[in-house]
């Protein structure tokens, strides 16, 4: 079932008038007007607002900064190994792997990166988000191809991890206070074939329908974008056959053009408490834990991150699915509803 009709786009995620407010933002303002709260829109390019009553305020950056957050958790969360390491130490599933430093001598890293080669391997950027910079190699990967990776990681931060590569779909576990309301599978961008139509254009009416458009969530066609295609043994005027998916990024980030479904109702309750868990080992109050998950039926599990700003505009009005009332869940973590 999807969710991104013009219409129930509108009604939960755009503001008339704010067109340049954060979908997520929106989704805050809308849950507090619903409940006879007033919002004051302070800075609309950075989506920073204040949602007060007769007895108290509160200032909120990008829907999910508030005054239950500490300082420092933002920072820890772009220390990607840093998480992992306080993960595992607290007996939670998270990949081993490596951090590379950029001034590393050649003879050291061809030391360090020996034990990958012919793996399964993730390469990513140490501080990054939204997927940059990221190369999968889920098939074993040369020495080559490892190297290349690593230099397209350096263009984006000083330090590389390099971390062995997981089985499993990613999901996105959203926490609100000591609750996980919502789980989602972000799905990587894609098209579906018809038959007809090549994968240019099948790209450019993904990114008119209103999920993609109207939320700045497009498919850029780009190198990466072209290499991975071809790995599937497409190029840009190659027709799928009907009904074919055909995938267009290897990181699953709805950023880059990837796609949010709600399966809140079918996810175990274990897998929920183990992102509870995760989140409040940084006493985070609102945050994102990604999971890899090869089958729920199995209690095994890798968390590959966490998000101190996860967008909650993909839980409230997601690609396909329910959908949650995530904007109502801040409000009752600041007080202002029961």
């Amino acid at each position: 079932m999807k969710n991104n009709s013009t219409t129930g786009f509108l009604e939960k995620c755009v503001l008339d008038g704010y067109e340049n407010l954060e979908p997520s933002t929106v989704c805050v303002i809308k849950a507090a007007k619903k409940h006879g709260l007033k919002v004051e829109i302070l800075d609309e390019n950075r989506s920073f607002i204040k949602v007060y009553d007769d007895e108290k305020e509160e200032y909120i950056y990008q829907a999910t900064k508030t005054s239950k957050d500490i300082s420092t958790f933002p920072f820890v969360t772009d220390n990607k190994e840093l998480v992992k390491k306080i993960l595992r130490e607290n007996n939670l599933n998270a990949p081993n792997g490596i951090t590379l430093e950029k001034k590393v001598s050649k003879r050291d890293l061809n030391i360090l990166i020996s034990p990958f080669i012919g793996k399964s391997v993730v390469v990513k950027p140490n501080t990054t988000n939204r997927g940059i910079g990221i190369t999968i190699y889920e098939n074993p990967v040369t020495e080559k191809e490892l190297k290349d990776a690593i230099t397209n990681a350096f263009k984006y931060d000083s330090k590389v991890i390099l971390e062995e590569f997981k089985k499993g779909l990613e999901y996105r576990f959203l926490v609100v206070g000591e609750e996980c309301i919502c789980v989602l599978h972000r799905r990587a961008a894609s098209v579906v074939g018809d038959g007809k139509t090549n994968i240019e254009e099948l790209i450019r009416r993904k990114n008119e329908e209103p999920w993609h458009g109207l939320s700045k969530r497009i498919i850029t066609i780009d190198d990466n974008l072209k290499a991975t295609i071809k790995r599937q043994g497409f190029h840009l005027k190659s027709v799928p056959k009907k009904d074919k998916r055909v995938f267009l990024r290897e990181n699953s980030n709805c950023s880059t053009g990837g796609e949010s479904i709600d399966i809140t109702d079918m996810v175990p309750d274990e897998f929920k408490r183990i992102a509870v868990k995760a989140a409040k080992l940084f006493n985070a109050k609102i945050c994102g834990v990604d999971i890899l998950i090869e089958n729920f039926n199995r209690f095994d599990y890798s968390i590959v991150e966490l998000n101190d700003n996860p967008g909650i505009g993909i839980c409230e009005c997601p690609y396909e699915g329910k959908g949650r009332p995530v904007g109502e869940a801040i409000l009752r973590l600041l007080g202002f509803i029961k």
